[in-house]
């Protein structure tokens, strides 16, 4: 079995298992902790696939980077990975479980890139006018790249709208090589 196949029977297991006891918003929430924290500290990872660490220690890294108050399901699957050593395949069952999670949630991920910080009420409005397009909850998460000079930078899905001047600058350079 491939590790896709395996993250994604563990990634079920937990979402069907959540969902039926109706803690699937809860495991959520940890599960999106802990995927950050793979990002955060890529020690993480190598920690968890080091035979010399013990899998009590793994198990309380785990259960620290899932948050301060992780339920009690999360905690009893944590330890369900270690005692089938599973641990090489978290990362993978964190996306997967997040995207059951929105999918069935009807819950679209936008990412808004822009120069510089906008507004509380601009941000509501676009979450508006995107609830209203997509008909899904959104979960908004805005970042500030001054790179973009200007403009703005939608990811919806694998949608991607580029209105910033960084990309209608590069776009006239690539043009200008090609007209030569």
């Amino acid at each position: 079995m491939d590790l896709g196949t395996i993250s994604s029977r563990y990634a079920r297991a937990l979402f069907s298992l959540a969902k039926e006891k109706g803690q699937e918003e809860a495991v959520y929430e940890d599960i999106q902790m802990l995927n950050a924290s793979f990002t955060l500290a890529p020690t993480l990872k190598a920690a968890l696939c080091n035979p010399i660490v013990s899998a009590e220690k793994k198990e309380e890294l785990l259960i620290d980077a899932g948050g301060r108050e992780t339920s009690e399901l999360y905690k009893r699957f944590i330890r369900v990975i270690l005692n089938h050593r599973r641990e090489s395949c978290l990362q993978f069952i964190t996306y997967i479980y997040i995207h059951l999670y929105r999918t069935d949630k009807r819950i679209t991920r936008i990412i808004f890139s822009s120069a510089a910080p906008v507004s509380q009420e601009t941000e509501k409005h676009l979450i508006e006018k995107l609830q209203q397009e997509t008909g899904h909850k959104v979960e908004f998460s805005g970042e500030v790249k001054p790179e973009l000079i200007g403009g703005f930078r939608l990811q919806m899905g694998n949608y991607r709208l580029d209105a910033s001047y960084a990309g209608r600058l590069r776009d006239i350079r690539e043009r200008l090589l090609q007209s030569k």
